[in-house]
């Protein structure tokens, strides 16, 4: 693995280019199911809407996109238009989980129940600079999440400035994130159903090379080896990072890629079973907005990687 950042950007190249049936699609994640089926799914900040398809195991294969409005979902607050979604993230139990920027809260949603399980509100107590900017109406919010265990949720603040942040329940204990400590593929995530109101429990700031390499940050995302991965808008790069050590603290780069001329805002990303990265992009037009990038950068070591 790099070290802290200090080797020079890697080029990735587009293998693929697809057309996503969104507008301004502002995060994508791969689902996981116990049976070993995949799905890339799709979310934009223009319409309370979802895109999905069932992954292959061939990059080339056919792509079949299906759409449904989560406007009218039993139990959601989401808005028809203008939801602000900016990031989605999905469980072991065929559930999604939104996280809209304005307000800052999230919604889990079931889609086979058609209903929205729980509604939490994101809190951050006290009265510092992050708290400060996480209240302030015209201030930069939630633009990525990552499912924990226990039932805690990591957040990537966009800027002003950019951090990393663990929500949890009131009371409760920072976890952390070390490499293979986020959710399992598989695994439901623990919350019980209704609202609830979760508070900042951990706060990491990025050290000088990741603020150097990441302007800001666009979306997160566990890679196939389990380390955390970081995308940048306005850098136009994705950086792995370093265990964020529990109670918070620093988040370290080890090494960081740069995306190359995309036509449109990187805002979404996943990783395919072999650890090439695809990246969701907010284009004017619902077209050429998610592509698929070589050579593969989150390999898994495991038994089962290809």
């Amino acid at each position: 693995m790099a070290r802290s950042g200090k080797s020079k950007k890697s080029r990735l190249r587009v293998r693929r280019v697809v057309h996503v049936p969104l507008r301004e699609v502002s995060g994508i994640c791969l689902r996981r199911s116990r049976n070993g089926r995949m799905s890339l799914i799709a979310v934009g900040d223009r319409v309370a809407k979802i895109a999905w398809f069932s992954l292959s195991h061939s990059d080339g294969d056919r792509i079949e996109w299906h759409t449904s409005s989560i406007a009218k979902l039993s139990g959601s607050e989401l808005p028809k238009h203008d939801p602000q979604i900016e990031a989605v993230c999905a469980d072991g139990g065929g559930r999604i989980l939104l996280l809209q920027e304005t307000p800052p809260r999230v919604e889990l949603i079931d889609l086979k129940a058609l209903e929205a399980v729980a509604l939490i509100d994101l809190v951050i107590e006290g009265r510092g600079e992050i708290a400060q900017a996480w209240s302030d109406p015209k201030g930069s919010r939630g633009e990525g999440a990552v499912l924990l265990p226990g039932g805690h949720l990591l957040i990537a603040k966009e800027k002003k400035p950019a951090a990393l942040i663990e929500f949890g329940p009131p009371h409760s204990r920072s976890r952390g994130l070390v490499r293979g400590g986020a959710l399992a593929g598989g695994e439901r995530w623990s919350i019980k159903k209704g609202r609830h109101q979760f508070v900042a429990l951990a706060i990491w700031l990025p050290d000088k090379a990741l603020a150097k390499t990441c302007a800001d940050f666009s979306d997160l995302e566990i890679g196939p080896d389990g380390c955390l991965y970081l995308l940048s808008d306005k850098s136009s790069s994705i950086a792995r990072l370093d265990d964020l050590p529990a109670g918070g603290g620093t988040a370290a780069l080890l090494d960081a890629w740069r995306l190359g001329d995309l036509d449109g805002k990187p805002e979404g990303l996943a990783f395919t079973t072999q650890g090439r990265a695809i990246v969701g992009l907010d284009t004017r037009k619902a077209r050429r907005n998610l592509v698929l990038l070589e050579p593969a950068i989150a390999r898994s070591s495991g038994p089962s990687s290809q």
